[in-house]
């Protein structure tokens, strides 16, 4: 019974279920402004503006799965990379941007999440309002009824207490497992934020590994992984084998040398 009755005690069940229930707002905003945005834009290629209205809505859609990366790894706990703003962009305005948001696979993987942000959150939002009216509409009916509410189920008129009461124990079993059915449904969300937002592309993370390196006089694998940690976050983008996949594909092109401290491999910027 704690198992089914403690998640409302935690303040994640409210976060998840504000989650559900904002989604579809978000959901709407960001599917009409990507919509509008990339057909204005593919309409108007054969003119000069046309590029131009492209190049803008890709770098609105990045500030937008930024928002919602953020949303998610704040209200589900989702574990995705934290990143500084304007962080490893290229010189340029025009045509370095254009050819850094249209070649990058997290471009497209955010421009994915922010389409299917809008069925998805008809989904949720389905399912936490007929949950919240299922539990609370059992309780509220013999009030209803004393009260003179006629409420009718096709041809079936309830107009007295004892038939009012017969969607009391469906309440209370939607009551006893909402909490879980919540976070249950939350965890769908919260994976498929994970997997379209939590990519950490190659040239990010090696950027990281440098800027800790150009910090630091030597650092090991374990240090640069905490510091790692610290600044993007925990989750599958960065694990030890990944990090040390990038060591060495930095030392193998010159950006990074290692030296030994007895039998402790030492990595520094060169």
């Amino acid at each position: 019974m704690r198992w089914l009755l403690g998640p409302y005690t935690e303040a994640r069940t409210y976060r998840v279920a504000a989650y559900l229930l904002v989604g579809l707002a978000f959901g709407v905003f960001e599917f009409t402004v990507l919509v509008t945005g990339f057909s204005l834009g593919v309409g108007l290629l054969v003119t000069i503006i046309g590029l131009p209205v492209l190049v803008a809505t890709f770098l609105v859609a990045r500030s937008l799965a930024t928002m919602e990366r953020r949303l998610a790894r704040s209200w589900l706990d989702a574990p995705l990379p934290r990143r500084r703003l304007a962080q490893h962009e290229p010189n340029g305005f025009f045509w370095a941007r254009l050819r850094s948001l249209t070649t990058t696979p997290r471009t497209w993987s955010e421009v994915a999440f922010l389409m299917l942000r809008l069925p998805m959150a008809v989904l949720d939002f389905t399912f936490i309002t007929a949950l919240i009216s299922a539990i609370l509409g059992g309780f509220a009916q013999p009030f209803l009824v004393a009260a003179g509410v006629d409420t009718r189920i096709g041809t079936w008129s309830i107009d007295t207490i004892a038939e009012s009461l017969i969607f009391l124990p469906f309440s209370l079993v939607l009551l006893v497992v909402g909490a879980r059915l919540i976070l249950g449904w939350g965890e769908l969300s919260r994976r498929m934020a994970a997997h379209f937002l939590g990519r950490l592309d190659a040239t990010e993370l090696k950027h990281e590994i440098l800027d800790i390196l150009a910090r630091t006089e030597g650092a090991d694998a374990f240090r640069i992984l905490d510091e790692l940690g610290l600044r993007l976050g925990h989750g599958s983008f960065l694990t030890p084998t990944r990090v040390e996949a990038t060591l060495i594909a930095l030392q193998s092109s010159g950006h990074v040398t290692v030296s030994r401290d007895g039998s402790r491999p030492v990595f520094a910027a060169a």
